[in-house]
């Protein structure tokens, strides 16, 4: 506690809920974590050393400011790094094939402008390791918020949007969008899915993209998702705004019931969405109905 890049608090990343991208660079260690945050860590060895070696490194300053004769590090993200730092960092085991590296173990420790507090880590990486995110549930969850009956056409494209009081972007009311009321459209990239509905200043957009394990929009529950596109591309994120309301952050949920395709192109869905501005709880809910 105390700490002012990790805040006190623990975090686990592994390639089921996040990105982890490694590089090397001659003797240098370095990795972007893009997961619910996104963190970045470079391990500098002692410029003695032509390539990472088992061993300790201590009284290092932070990378790249640092003396090299004794290497360096630093640890950042969530928009929180050292200004000055004291540290160190431990390879326990290293493994290269050739002059690529296939496996390591480090560990370090870190303490920002010379304060008491510490941030510690622990990397286990390897090459071999093929794990990805997991897909969408399906079934989807029987509680989820579905339009009551009546609230939406039978036929035809349409967005409905139904918003809690005190929800934000909605201003808790109800919206209807058809074709033949206001300008509709929809696109298809990859597995991101735009809408918009409306002209002018009275535009209303929504983004929802799967996690990165996938490759089309399947059916089923894509949750615990973040603002679109600040997401973390392993569960996906979404993003509903308009009339000049949006959130900030936000937490929330898409769910696809069906989805058709010909071949590779999408050509009908069915989506329903639920999200909470900045953590609070009233909700903007929407169902969307697209046939291309």
């Amino acid at each position: 506690m105390g700490d002012f890049v990790g805040k006190g608090l623990s975090y686990e990343y592994t390639r089921a809920n996040s990105n982890i991208n490694v590089t090397v660079t001659g003797n240098r260690f370095s990795l972007v974590v893009v997961g619910d945050k996104t963190w970045s860590g470079d391990f500098q060895m002692p410029s003695s050393a032509t390539k990472l070696q088992v061993g300790t490194y201590s009284n290092l300053e932070r990378y790249p400011f640092h003396n090299p004769i004794f290497g360096g590090l630093s640890w950042s993200g969530d928009g929180r790094g050292c200004n000055t730092l004291k540290g160190s960092f431990t390879i326990s085991s290293v493994t290269y094939v050739g002059n690529v590296l296939k496996a390591i173990e480090l560990s370090f420790e870190q303490h920002c402008e010379g304060f008491t507090p510490a941030l510690r880590g622990q990397i286990h990486w390897t090459a071999y390791d093929k794990t990805t995110a997991p897909g969408p549930v399906n079934p989807p969850p029987a509680e989820l918020w579905a339009p009551a009956p009546g609230t939406t056409p039978a036929t035809g494209n349409y967005i409905y949007l139904a918003s809690d009081r005190g929800d934000y972007v909605g201003g808790g009311s109800s919206y209807l969008f058809t074709p033949d009321i206001v300008p509709m459209s929809a696109t298809i990239t990859g597995t991101h899915l735009s809408v918009r509905g409306g002209y002018g200043v009275n535009t209303w957009d929504g983004d929802f993209v799967t996690m990165n394990s996938v490759t089309k929009l399947e059916p089923g529950y894509y949750g615990g998702l973040n603002r679109y596109p600040f997401n973390n591309p392993a569960t996906g994120g979404l993003s509903w705004f308009g009339w000049g309301r949006g959130c900030n952050t936000l937490r929330g949920w898409f769910v696809v019931d069906q989805a058709t395709y010909s071949g590779t192109t999408l050509k009908s869905i069915d989506l329903r969405f639920e999200q909470h501005c900045e953590g609070w709880t009233p909700a903007l809910r929407g169902k969307v109905h697209w046939v291309f």
